[in-house]
């Protein structure tokens, strides 16, 4: 990768908003083409945006269906102007947005590729030098004359990445472009941002494969609902961005199971208190790191002295699948009685998991282990984090061994 510049910023974004009028009525639609707005509702899709791209830095961009990326991605490709703030760009720059922008569905690959050269500025006679390493790169055989309205939607991004790339801009713009095509598609755009970023030239990659962006991003941008959340190191932005994703998903699961009153499956006999979960490396309580093991701690209230009872513990991912289930029960361990009140702790020396969040759920049971009495969810999530981004969920013990044949 080559090496970001200290030097002044290439893409430089200060104070953007930008807000789009809702009509509901014709009239309105036609009173704001003489700039009567009086009265209209509006929705902000970015506000206050602000941050910087050197040379030979790729930025990526995430956040949800609807945060902004794509109309920040507009305005500084030119497409779209900000309502209000400052925003400087090098020239050239070319945009890989939605498939098929800026090309005239009726023309052919080849008399499109000529149409870009031109509104990028090169001679003719530039562009078709380029031809034959556009034509290479995009795979088109003989559709090159076709129009490209006859493209799949694969054909349409590979014409689109290589005519965008031929032009060597200053900075290049990508839009979920990578998400159309195959495997070896994929690799071609990516070992060729890789040069240009060599060759100090600068990346903005929009993307929700969050393994391209740490791998690829030198730093990432994280918009939620048009405000900047979050922008600095991928592994650490991506990890926060994940985890808001998890605790949106479970959040209504776990405020109902730890706020509201359970239902048993027979008349109550006892209460769970008081679930805590702490790492046994001796930091945060629900911040772990990856095989790092973990203490599930509650306490029991009885009725009764002479009650008997079994405990459970679960963890669960977002979908729902059980990584770990354990009860005393199931271990042939004796039920335990004599008290009004207990302290259990369930000790896991090395818990398995390399990234993610996950939900603790402890279940209190009758002396037969049959009957359900209570259940309780941990009110935070459990995460575990490590020093770079990975789609794994276990952390398994591995090693490798290479020969060559």
């Amino acid at each position: 990768m080559g090496e970001t510049c200290a030097a002044a910023a290439v893409v430089s974004v200060q104070g953007v908003t930008k807000r789009y009028p809702l009509f509901g009525r014709r009239l309105e639609r036609a009173k704001a083409i003489f700039g009567r707005t009086a009265g209209l509702r509006f929705k902000t899709a970015l506000e206050n945006v602000s941050f910087d791209v050197r040379a030979g830095e790729a930025l990526g961009i995430i956040g949800e269906n609807g945060s902004g990326k794509s109309t920040l991605l507009r305005i500084i490709s030119g497409i779209s102007k900000a309502d209000s703030g400052a925003i400087t760009v090098e020239q050239p720059v070319a945009a890989i947005l939605e498939l098929g922008l800026g090309f005239h569905p009726e023309f052919t690959g080849r008399e499109n590729a000529l149409l870009y050269g031109s509104l990028m500025g090169l001679s003719a006679a530039g562009i078709k030098e380029r031809l034959a390493d556009i034509f290479a790169f995009a795979e088109l055989g003989e559709f090159v004359d076709q129009p490209v309205r006859t493209y799949s939607s694969g054909m349409a991004a590979r014409l689109a990445f290589a005519v965008a790339t031929s032009v060597e801009p200053r900075v290049l713009v990508v839009d979920e472009v990578l998400a159309v095509g195959d495997g070896a598609f994929q690799k071609k755009c990516v070992d060729r941002m890789v040069q240009f970023r060599k060759r100090d030239r600068s990346v903005l990659f929009c993307s929700h494969a969050m393994y391209l962006v740490s791998t690829f991003c030198d730093r990432v941008l994280w918009l939620h609902e048009g405000k900047v959340q979050a922008v600095g190191e991928p592994t650490k932005v991506i990890s926060e961005y994940e985890d808001y994703l998890l605790h949106r998903q479970l959040r209504g699961m776990v405020e109902m199971q730890a706020g509201q009153e359970f239902q048993p499956s027979v008349r109550r006999g006892g209460k769970i208190r008081a679930v805590e979960v702490r790492g046994r490396a001796g930091g945060s309580t629900t911040t772990l790191a990856p095989g790092e093991g973990l203490d599930v701690s509650f306490v029991v209230e009885s009725d009764s002295t002479d009650r008997g009872f079994h405990v459970g513990v679960k963890l669960d991912n977002p979908e729902g699948l059980c990584l770990i289930g354990a009860a005393t029960n199931w271990e042939g361990m004796e039920p335990f009685s004599g008290s009004r009140r207990y302290r259990v702790t369930m000790h896991v020396p090395r818990l398995p998991l390399a990234s993610g969040s996950f939900v603790v759920s402890v279940f209190l049971l009758d002396d037969t282990g049959l009957a359900l009495y209570d259940q309780a969810t941990g009110r935070e999530l459990v995460r575990v984090v490590g020093g770079r981004w990975t789609p794994a969920v276990l952390e398994v013990p591995h090693s490798w061994s290479v020969e060559g044949q």
